[in-house]
């Protein structure tokens, strides 16, 4: 039987329905107060990777927390989903 590598550094591993979580992640204006968004996806960067299409100068996102799987559930969040909080 052969052995599967260990994932890198980085690397989420998936099992058959995929590992997700939902991203918090920050979307900062130049004189706004922050916006907070949910996201669901495999990795943060894949979360960011969702945000940048909605980005424009002078906006800066970065991850800023998780929720967890009851309130992910709850919301009726699903995957690839992106809902403001």
């Amino acid at each position: 039987m052969d052995k599967v590598p260990p994932p890198a550094s980085g690397e989420v591993q998936t099992g058959k329905k995929g590992k997700r979580t939902a991203y918090l992640i920050a979307v900062r204006h130049k004189r706004e107060a922050p916006r907070i968004y949910a996201v669901v996806a495999a990795s943060a960067e894949a979360a960011l990777a969702q945000l940048d299409g909605l980005t424009t100068d002078g906006l800066g996102i970065e991850v800023v927390g998780a929720l967890y799987r009851d309130l992910i559930r709850r919301l009726g969040l699903k995957a690839g989903e992106l809902r403001l909080v």
